[in-house]
């Protein structure tokens, strides 16, 4: 067998007071050590998973997008398998975020995320379930001896996820206790007859990086470094790094079967960064016409109005260039949103104009939108919106101008 070069759980910088390493970083990393599928189980948070999906788009690295959610009160770690999967995961990162706060610190604390099975039970379809690391609620009825439970558990989550729950195995070589954890749950898994995977739930990707890790840990407690120490709060040794390929299969030889679990489940998540792209207002538009059509009468219209009744070539050109870019990226319905704020403000007198890059759009200018003429003053267009961007950040922000109103 070839080497798994899988990893489903690490922690980026988004898991604030946890992670020790940016999404690029992190992902720049996993591809240098040969990654080909990357997972990232943020704690209750989804913010760094755009930057995370650009990143393995330069890397050719297979993004896989999950987090880490507190259920009743046990760790585990949930990954969008399909589009409809990721907007359940959503729904439950905001929702562990938004639960009423109380008096009782216990009960929801700020800065504690939290959910129900109940909750989550709601939202399990299109969803990976991982079963979490020793705090969990498996690992912990197995450390108790509480086998029974801990099958007829596991028995329940694959009902409840059409069968997509792994049992997740995490071994840091920190001593014998987790040694025969790693063992009983790899057991539990096999006599379940639910696949068991190798996690390394890495929170940094060098060994200065624990260093880092530490002074969050303890900042997060408000400890010196050296009473965290003291007092155990730490991680025991710099296992929870990236590891390599070659050392995974070093020491899971003979275990393979978790780390080809991992591989197979990367196969299953298909996450792509138009999942995250916020859905564009509808612009209603008479028979005859659809957005792109619309937005070129529109600009024409609007371009003779600027520069006359005749056109130069280049900025014939330059519209038609413009407005090819903006139906490859499915902007046109954007553009006529702004087009019509702006003619509805100016009806009622209220000041306003476009800024930053959007001034360099001719598109925008011959709509009124921006008031500088990017194709007299050479401005680029791309600036603004590009091509090259399809795959990654233009699918999942929009046009990065602004229309200001006073």
């Amino acid at each position: 067998m070839g080497l798994i070069t899988t990893e489903l759980r690490t922690h980026s910088a988004y898991s604030f007071g946890d992670g020790a390493v940016t999404p690029e970083a992190l992902v720049k990393r996993a591809a240098e050590l040969g990654y080909t599928a990357l997972g990232i189980t943020d704690t209750a948070d989804l913010g760094g998973i755009v930057r995370f999906g650009a990143a393995c788009l330069t890397h050719d690295v297979r993004p896989i997008v999950g987090a880490e959610l507190v259920v009743d009160g046990h760790p585990l770690a949930l990954l969008a398998r399909t589009e409809n999967g990721y907007q359940h995961l959503a729904a439950l990162v905001t929702r562990s975020r938004s639960g009423k706060l109380t008096e009782a610190a216990d009960q929801h604390p700020r800065g504690r995320p939290r959910l129900t099975w109940e909750e989550v039970a709601e939202r399990a379809n299109g969803l990976q379930l991982l079963t979490g690391p020793s705090s969990s609620q498996l690992a912990r009825l197995v450390q108790n001896d509480r086998l029974l439970e801990a099958t007829r558990l596991l028995h329940e989550w694959c009902d409840l996820f059409g069968g997509h729950v792994a049992v997740e195995v995490q071994w840091h070589q920190t001593g014998s206790d987790e040694a025969a954890l790693a063992g009983a749950l790899v057991a539990l898994a096999e006599r379940a007859r639910v696949p068991w995977v190798v996690a390394q739930d890495c929170r940094y990707i060098s060994h200065g990086g624990r260093l880092v890790h530490d002074m969050l840990i303890a900042l997060r407690q408000k400890l010196t470094l050296d009473v965290m120490a003291e007092r155990g709060l730490g991680h025991p040794n710099g296992n929870w790094i990236l590891q390599t390929p070659e050392r995974l299969a070093e020491l899971w030889r003979g275990r393979e079967a978790g780390l080809a679990a991992s591989a197979a489940i990367a196969a299953t998540c298909q996450f792509a960064l138009r999942w995250v792209r916020p859905p564009l207002p509808a612009f209603t538009i008479g028979a005859g016409h659809d957005d792109d059509s619309y937005l070129r009468t529109c600009t024409i219209e609007g371009a003779h109005e600027r520069w006359g009744p005749l056109l130069t070539p280049k900025q014939e050109g330059q519209l038609n260039h413009e407005l090819a870019i903006i139906r490859t990226l499915g902007f046109a319905g954007f553009f006529l949103v702004m087009w019509d704020a702006v003619r509805e403000a100016r009806r009622l007198g209220i000041l306003c104009q476009g800024r930053g890059s959007s001034a360099n759009s001719a598109v925008a200018y011959c709509l009124g939108i921006t008031a500088i003429d990017p194709v007299a003053n050479g401005l680029l267009f791309e600036r603004f919106l590009s091509e090259a961007r399809i795959g990654g950040q233009a699918e999942a922000s929009g046009p990065s101008g602004h229309i200001d109103g006073a």
